[in-house]
């Protein structure tokens, strides 16, 4: 596999990574009560779905790479 893949892959993972952190909020269990964030908004979550699209297609572009390496 090369590197620009690899790397686009590992970019990908980690901007997801922090989009779900950052979503999270930290919070560590569910004894803490309901959520007391709002709901995202529209453009959070269109931001989101783009974050986890480019993170889907990274990871189809480094399957595709692998296996044409083979």
């Amino acid at each position: 596999m090369t590197t620009r893949p690899r790397a686009a892959a590992f970019a990908a993972t980690v901007l997801l990574c922090a989009a779900l952190a950052t979503g999270c909020g930290g919070k560590d269990g569910a004894a803490d009560g309901p959520a007391t964030t709002p709901a995202p908004s529209g453009s959070q979550l269109s931001h989101l779905d783009r974050v986890v699209g480019d993170a889907e297609s990274a990871a189809n572009a480094a399957e595709s790479d692998a296996a044409s390496d083979n």
